[in-house]
C-alpha cells in the first residue's frame, strides 16, 4: 500500500489544515469523548492524537504530530479510507492481549475526501466481548418472551380434551374434523357450560392454521367504547390514553390464524357492520387511521342464545348472522350425554387430586346414581365445580352424597330433597347396602387405605372385602 497519498489535482481546495480553529476546538471536544482517536489530512499527515491515544499506543503526541501516519503505524487502514473514501466499522486492531475494536471514516467537504479519522469502539477485546455477550443474552431474552406471548395465542386443546364417548358428543367432534379443514367461519352453539371454548381450541388445532395464533376475546367482557379498538387496534393519537406508537387490534393478532368470539351475541349492534365488513373484504382500519390494512383472519364464534330468532327481533344483524352462520356446531347439553357423566368424573377427580392434593379413588354407586337422575342446568362446569368441592370435602377415598350435597346450591339440595330416590322409604337391601359401604369407608380411612387391616377391623377375610369393594364400585380400577 502507497505510504503517501498524491497531492489533490486543484491546489486551491479546501484541506484539512485550512479548517477554521473553531471547527478544529469541536473536532478535537469531539474525539477526545472516545477511548483513542487519530485523524489525518488527505496526504496522510497526523493532525490529531488524542492522550487515550497516547497510553494506547505508547507514542508521545508531540512526536507524533504533524508526521506521517505510517512512520508510526506501517500496517494503518486509515490510508485506505483515504483511498475509496469507504467508512471501516468495528475493525479488529492491534496483537495479542493489546487488541482493540476501531472504526474509520472519511472526513468530506465539498465533495472531497480532505482527511480521515480513526477511533477506538473498544479499548479491549474483552469489553466487546462482553458487550457482545450481553447482546446474545438480550437476543435470547427476546426469544424467550417470544415464546411466550406465541403460546399464549396458542390453543390449549385438542379433540381429545372434550371428553365422553355418547353418541351426541361424538357427532360434534367428527363435525369439527370436518369443518376444520375449511377456512370458512364456525358458529358453535351450546348453553351456558357446556364446552363451547373447548371446541373452538378443537377447530383450530385441526386445521391448517394450527401453528398460527388462536386469539379470543369475549364480546360481554369488554365496554362498548373500547370494543372497535380492541378489534382493530388504534393509531398513536387516537384518543386521550392512547399508546405511543399505537396499538394492534385482535384481527392485526390473529393474521393467518384464528380469532374466537365468544358470545358473539352480546357484541353491540353498531358494531356488527364493522365486523360484516371485514369478513366480507377482509379489511380494515385502526381506529384513528386512515390506512386500509388486511388479515387473513378465520373466525369462529360461539353463543348460548338463538341468533336467527334475535335477528328476527333486530337485536342481530341478519346479514351479520348468516355470515358467521357459515358451519354449524352444536355442543350437547351435559343432560343429553349422561352417559358421559362417571368419564368426566374421573377426569375431575384426577385433575382436582394433583391440583388439591387429595387422594380420592373415586364416586360410590349411590352418588352417581344421584348425578345421573340430576338435570344439571349448569352443564360440564357444574359438575367440574361440584368434583373439585366433593374432592376436598372427602375424608374418605369415596365421594359419597354428603360430600356431593353439603356445599351444593341451593337448586342441587332441593332436586336431591325431590328426587325420589330419597323421597321413597329405603329398602332393607339398599340399607343393608349403605350401612356396609360407610362400615367399609370408616374402616379404610382408620387403616390408612390398607385393606388387609381394614378387613381385620371389619372382622372379615381379606378376600370379602375385595369383593364388596368390587360389588359396590369402591375398587381402585388398577388393582
Amino acid at each position: 500500500m502507497k505510504s503517501k497519498i498524491d497531492p489533490p489535482a486543484k491546489q486551491n481546495a479546501l484541506q484539512l489544515k485550512d479548517l477554521p480553529p473553531e471547527i478544529w476546538e469541536i473536532i478535537e471536544t469531539m474525539f477526545a469523548g472516545f477511548d483513542g482517536a487519530i485523524i489525518i489530512d488527505e496526504q496522510g499527515f497526523i493532525m490529531v492524537f488524542t492522550e487515550q491515544y497516547e497510553k494506547i499506543s505508547g507514542f508521545k503526541k508531540k512526536d507524533v504530530i504533524g508526521q506521517h501516519v505510517t512512520k508510526f503505524f506501517p500496517d494503518t487502514r486509515l490510508l485506505e479510507v483515504l483511498q475509496t473514501g469507504r467508512p471501516i466499522i468495528a475493525d479488529v486492531w492491534g496483537k495479542e492481549d493489546n487488541i482493540h475494536i476501531v472504526s474509520r471514516i472519511p472526513i468530506i467537504a465539498g465533495g472531497k475526501i480532505i482527511g480521515a479519522a480513526g477511533f477506538n469502539v473498544f479499548r479491549y477485546m474483552k469489553e466487546a466481548k462482553d458487550l457482545s455477550r450481553k447482546y446474545i443474552n438480550l437476543n435470547t431474552e427476546l426469544a424467550y418472551y417470544k415464546e411466550q406471548v406465541r403460546n399464549l395465542a396458542q390453543a390449549k386443546y385438542s379433540l381429545d380434551a372434550i371428553i365422553g364417548r355418547s353418541a351426541a358428543l361424538q357427532e360434534a367432534k367428527a363435525r369439527v374434523k370436518k369443518i376444520a379443514q375449511t377456512t370458512s367461519p364456525v358458529l358453535i352453539y351450546g348453553e351456558t357450560g357446556t364446552g363451547k371454548e373447548l371446541f373452538a381450541h378443537a377447530i383450530h388445532t385441526e386445521s391448517h392454521r394450527w401453528d398460527h395464533p388462536f386469539i379470543r376475546m369475549n364480546c360481554a367482557a369488554i365496554p362498548e367504547n373500547l370494543l372497535e379498538s380492541e378489534l382493530f387496534g388504534y393509531e398513536e393519537g387516537a384518543f386521550t390514553g392512547a399508546k405511543r406508537g399505537g396499538k394492534p387490534g385482535r384481527f392485526e393478532m390473529s393474521h393467518r390464524g384464528s380469532l374466537f368470539l365468544d358470545e358473539i351475541s352480546e357484541l353491540p349492534y353498531a358494531m356488527q357492520p364493522k365486523l360484516l365488513r371485514i369478513l366480507q373484504e377482509k379489511e380494515f382500519e385502526r381506529v384513528g387511521g386512515t390506512i386500509t390494512k388486511t388479515a387473513d383472519v378465520r373466525i369462529i364464534s360461539s353463543t348460548n342464545v338463538d341468533l336467527r330468532r334475535e335477528a328476527g327481533q333486530i337485536r342481530f344483524r341478519e346479514d351479520l348472522f348468516y355470515r358467521l352462520n357459515v358451519f354449524q356446531i352444536i355442543v350437547p347439553a351435559l343432560r343429553d350425554r349422561m352417559e358421559d357423566i362417571p368419564l368426566l368424573c374421573e377426569h375431575f377427580i384426577e385433575k382436582h387430586n394433583q391440583e388439591n392434593g387429595t387422594e380420592i379413588e373415586g364416586v360410590t354407586s349411590t352418588a352417581m346414581k344421584l348425578m345421573m337422575s340430576y338435570s344439571w342446568p349448569g352443564n360440564v362446569r357444574e359438575l367440574e365445580t361440584l368434583m373439585e368441592r366433593a374432592c376436598v370435602d372427602s375424608e374418605g377415598s369415596f365421594i359419597d352424597v354428603n360430600n356431593l350435597t353439603r356445599f351444593g346450591g341451593q337448586n342441587y339440595r332441593r332436586q336431591v330433597a325431590d328426587h325420589r330416590l330419597f323421597n321413597r322409604p329405603t329398602t332393607l337391601k339398599e340399607g343393608r347396602e349403605n350401612g356396609e359401604k360407610q362400615a367399609i369407608q370408616e374402616a379404610l380411612a382408620q387403616a390408612g387405605g390398607n385393606k388387609k387391616k381394614a378387613a381385620e377391623l371389619l372382622g372379615i377375610h381379606r378376600t370379602s372385602l375385595y369383593n364388596k369393594l368390587h360389588e359396590y364400585g369402591m375398587l381402585d380400577t388398577e388393582e
